[in-house]
């Protein structure tokens, strides 16, 4: 009766370990999308490198916000969002990834479209994130590619 417990226990943790690991880039959007929806401004510290920048379009103009800047607004006004999310991987190569992060709120979608590097050290950092606003009477699909939700 020991023996076979033991086996499979032993089989358990041979399975844990030697299983399909998810690519660590999916983690850093995973987590974007986290910190984002519980202002874990900790978490989004984590994924973004130390240069990043967020950009909107406001008008005619742009405006960026850096790494710092955004993590403090952040742990000053920890709101929890009221929306769902999902992504999608737009391109990728072993040292990009350009990934598409929709917010889906009651009456628009916040649109963010991350750019993800391999820093020195060979850790997946976001580098430059592009956000973008429609309202619900602006959205379509248009989209062919599979969508990944994550709520």
């Amino acid at each position: 009766m020991a023996i076979g417990l033991v086996a499979s226990t032993g089989s358990s943790f041979s399975a844990a370990h030697n299983g399909p690991k998810t690519p660590a880039f999916e983690t850093v959007i995973d987590d974007y999308i986290s910190s984002y929806m519980n202002s874990d401004f900790k978490k989004l510290d984590k994924v973004l490198s130390d240069d990043a920048r967020i950009k909107m379009p406001r008008a005619e103009k742009i405006i960026v916000q850096y790494k710092n800047d955004l993590v403090s607004a952040m742990k000053a006004d920890a709101t929890k969002q009221e929306c769902t999310s999902e992504y999608e991987v737009v391109a990728k190569s072993n040292a990009l990834i350009l990934a598409r992060v929709d917010f889906q709120y009651a009456n628009f979608k916040q649109q963010n479209f991350l750019t993800i590097e391999k820093n020195e050290n060979n850790e997946w950092k976001i580098t430059q994130v592009c956000k973008f606003f429609k309202n619900n009477s602006e959205q379509t699909s248009g989209s062919s590619e599979p969508v990944v939700s994550v709520n």
